[in-house]
């Protein structure tokens, strides 16, 4: 039978700095709709943000294995945060193209190595309770995602602007690091058995399951208040507040899906999360009151935010001993659905619509189905 599953102090700073990325993470997506108000920029241009965030996550994936054997992962953990805040504040200052999307790219590179630092810290320190662990760590996340949102709808009521919202987030790092300066943040000696550098072939599989739930959520996260925008016909401010009810359910899926890990299979949960994202889809996919919108929002909110930490979870389990390497694959795979997803969408609503575009959405959540069902067919025959 596992063990208890416990918090201690490097859980739950590893739960807040988690809770900090995401906000920043959640930031492209959601600014983008002033930037191209501001800026004059296409969905194509547009979409150009949130790749360049997945750019610089996909060059994190690559080397943070390495530099966390050079560096170490304590300085990794702290360098990475510097690294992502000086991006976010590139992005804030920025006034052109070319320099809000190099600063987005800064902070994929810092918020990529942070990412894969700790999934691999929380995995390794809670071993076969990681499931607990990473979707407690997802319930910050999501909490992060709507503090972001209230953030940005709170500074335009005041007229402050965006970027205020962001500006503020740069103090926490330095807080928290000042406060736990002392606290070891170590990876484990791999076991001997352990082949360098191997993941077995069922965890590319997995991966790709990764890879297509990822392009599903970043295709509503990107581009949710854009479409909640153009199919209601509200304002952008409202239509960046709307997605509150997307964050909020969200915050309550991972926090039922952190409960109902402790006794259930990641992969059944994952199954079941597939289902009700394909639902919250077809309620929102056909809206054109802000009503039927916030419904479908909810529901779509309810499902993505139990696919990403229950498939990291699937896929680094399948990599015994191997948790660092396992987690900067999976970085950098989802780097690449967040590299691709959203501009495709945001290209073929140029050249279609935004609500035809979308249509990628339930593609990705089928596909990802079969992959799952590859994944357990491979853990029957393993046990058998």
């Amino acid at each position: 039978m596992p063990p208890e599953f416990r918090r201690d102090r490097l859980t739950w700073v590893v739960y807040g700095m988690l809770a900090w990325f995401a906000y920043l993470q959640a930031a492209p997506g959601l600014v983008v709709v002033h930037l191209r108000d501001e800026l004059g920029l296409s969905y194509a241009v547009g979409g150009l943000h949130v790749a360049a965030f997945a750019a610089g996550s996909m060059v994190a994936g690559g080397i943070s294995a390495t530099l966390e054997r050079a560096l170490g992962r304590r300085t990794l953990f702290w360098s990475a945060a510097v690294v992502m805040g000086a991006g976010a504040a590139g992005l804030t200052a920025g006034r052109v193209a070319a320099v809000t999307i190099g600063a987005v790219l800064v902070m994929g590179v810092g918020g990529g190595l942070l990412l894969a630092t700790v999934q691999a810290a929380l995995a390794d320190h809670h071993g076969e309770r990681r499931a607990v662990a990473l979707a407690e760590a997802n319930v910050a996340a999501s909490l992060a995602y709507l503090a972001l949102a209230g953030a940005l709808s709170l500074t335009a009521a005041l007229h402050a602007g965006w970027r205020v919202a962001l500006l503020v987030a740069l103090v926490i790092p330095p807080l928290v690091w000042w406060s736990n300066r002392a606290l070891a943040i170590d990876a484990p000696p791999p076991p001997p058995d352990v082949v360098r550098g191997r993941l077995p072939r069922v965890f590319w599989t997995a991966a790709a399951v990764l890879f297509c739930v990822t392009a599903a959520e970043w295709c509503v996260t990107a581009w949710g208040a854009t479409f909640v925008e153009d199919a209601t016909r509200v304002s952008a401010d409202v239509a960046v507040g709307l997605m509150a009810a997307y964050f909020g359910g969200v915050v309550v899926g991972r926090a039922l899906g952190s409960r109902l890990a402790r006794r259930t299979d990641p992969a059944r949960l994952l199954a079941l999360a597939l289902a009700v994202t394909a639902v919250g889809f077809a309620v929102l996919w056909p809206a054109t009151n802000p009503g039927q919108a916030v419904a479908g929002l909810s529901l779509l909110g309810l499902g993505l935010g139990n696919l990403f930490p229950m498939s990291v979870s699937v896929a680094v389990a399948l990599a015994p001993g191997r948790a660092a390497l396992a987690s900067s694959r999976a970085v950098g795979v989802t780097a690449s659905a967040v590299l691709l997803a959203p501009f495709t969408v945001g290209t073929l609503a140029d050249a279609t619509s935004l609500r035809a575009a979308l249509g990628i959405v339930p593609v990705a959540l089928v596909l990802a189905a079969v992959g799952l069902a590859l994944v357990r067919r491979a853990d029957v025959r393993a046990a058998g």
